[in-house]
């Protein structure tokens, strides 16, 4: 090795290391959602949590121009299916709210598992979406929610008396009273699922036994929105 090659090298041992850039600063406000549920079944409900998150030392006052602070939507496949905002006029009243340094709980709304015009979401997975309404701070955050396909009647048949489930299927006439069938079975229900029911159907209930058999006492009920699958024979 030659004396240039030789410092050649010991110059670039030496030398500063590249600069990386800072990293970007936390933002002085930020919306925090959660998503708080009991089960993942079909018509079970959830809550949408959210807060506002002050990462300065002094209190942050954001603007809004209705009395609306933010929008709660549910999507399938980008399209909504639910809205907070559905059959409601925003006031138009401009508020203003103070933030104080840290977590700040904002509101909560509970969304049904239902769709905007009354059918029961399909088992698969959504995209649940607070935007935040105000002049001064708008943001958007995005929560996957995902809801499992029903019991098999089969299975709920074998099940213990007084647990809950969901199951769907089409209604029909067992021995004189209201049942509903799946590809897996029948099972009898405690009441009709509305006048002149047609179509499938996902109910959410307990299962209640009656003798030696079993009927299924129907907490909730609502035709199914665009089926994943077809549970009838």
């Amino acid at each position: 090795m030659t004396r240039a090659e030789l410092l050649a090298v010991i110059s670039a041992a030496t030398a500063s290391p590249v600069a990386r850039p800072a990293p970007a600063p936390k933002p002085p406000l930020a919306a925090i959602v959660t998503l708080q549920r009991d089960a993942n079944a079909l018509l079970a409900p959830f809550t949408v949590a959210i807060g506002l998150n002050n990462t300065t030392k002094k209190n942050i006052v954001i603007e809004f121009p209705t009395a609306d602070l933010f929008r709660i939507d549910v999507l399938n496949d980008d399209t909504p299916i639910w809205s907070s905002l559905t059959g409601h006029k925003p006031i138009p009243v401009n508020r203003m709210i103070t933030v104080p340094p840290g977590v700040t709980k904002l509101a909560s709304m509970t969304v049904d598992g239902t769709t905007d015009d009354h059918h029961a979401f399909s088992p698969g997975k959504y995209i649940v979406r607070v935007a935040m309404l105000g002049t001064s701070f708008g943001s958007i955050v995005d929560k996957e929610i995902d809801f499992a396909p029903p019991t098999p009647i089969e299975d709920v048949l074998r099940g213990r008396p007084g647990t809950v489930f969901t199951i769907w299927g089409e209604q029909v006439q067992e021995n004189g009273s209201a049942a509903l069938r799946d590809a897996s079975g029948v099972i009898r229900i405690s009441r009709g699922l509305g006048i002149r029911p047609s179509g499938i159907f996902v109910v959410r209930g307990f299962l209640d036994a009656l003798a030696d058999s079993r009927i299924f006492d129907v907490g909730r009920f609502a035709p199914i929105l665009m089926p994943t699958a077809t549970p009838t024979p």
